[in-house]
């Protein structure tokens, strides 16, 4: 019987990357890119002089590939849905009568 040989995959359980952009940071890019596609064909056909449209779509394009850059190097490929998790934490728990704890622990258990 031949033995069969099968490659070893060493990226797996790596993030997706793209240009230096993991993740989710990929997508922001894309839909960024997107947009500012959209708004360069409504400015084009609302009569703004072309050259007014490229360099705001240039603007803009550069800018939004820049601040997903940056949001990568500084929260990494699953720090932006930590970030934005923990926003959304309240700063504390406070209860001015133990009824309320009591009355939570009684119908937990």
């Amino acid at each position: 019987m031949i033995a069969s040989i099968y490659p070893t995959y060493r990226a797996i359980g790596r993030p997706i990357e793209l240009m230096g952009l993991q993740g989710p940071y990929i997508l922001i890019v894309a839909a960024a890119l997107v947009a500012d596609l959209l708004l360069f064909v409504i400015f084009y056909c609302c009569g703004t002089p072309p050259w007014i449209c490229i360099l705001i779509a240039f603007g803009l394009g550069t800018s939004a590939i820049a601040l997903a850059r940056q949001l990568n190097k500084r929260l990494g490929a699953n720090g932006l849905q930590k970030h934005l998790a923990a926003k959304h934490l309240p700063e504390a728990i406070r209860f001015d009568s133990r009824q309320g704890l009591l009355h939570l622990i009684k119908h937990h258990l």
